[in-house]
């Protein structure tokens, strides 16, 4: 769940980098994220997913709204999530805690320290397994 396209097609690129099979459902605000999480797993849309990756500051509804109706699914309570975030520091990292935000990366300014983030996606997948 992101709204910055150069941001999406960072996390693709890592992805690939990495050599981690996916399928990448992206939204772009936290209203069609909201939507989304009322939609998976209901015939003919996607399952939760088994890692979400989430911006805290969306449009339209912020990330931790998304990620507490995330929580609420039933199929997708224990699903490790990766908050992506440009902020230093999380600055409701008590909030993400109780929401079992796994890891928190922050957006680097090059390509390559951005491209770690298959490293963290690869992590959370095996600890979660």
């Amino acid at each position: 769940m992101e709204d910055n396209p150069g941001d999406i097609l960072l996390v693709q690129k890592a992805l690939e980098d990495r050599h981690i099979a996916h399928e990448l459902h992206v939204v772009t605000d936290g209203g069609e994220a909201l939507a989304y999480v009322a939609r998976m797993g209901q015939p003919g849309e996607p399952p939760c997913p088994d890692v979400l990756l989430i911006d805290l500051n969306l449009t339209k509804a912020d990330g931790l709204e998304v990620l507490g109706e995330f929580r609420k699914h039933p199929a997708c309570k224990d699903t490790p999530v990766i908050v992506i975030s440009s902020a230093e520091a999380p600055k409701d990292s008590v909030r993400m805690n109780e929401l079992g935000v796994a890891r928190y990366f922050r957006k680097p300014s090059s390509l390559d320290a951005f491209l770690e983030l298959g490293d963290v996606v690869r992590e959370v997948s095996e600890d979660s397994a």
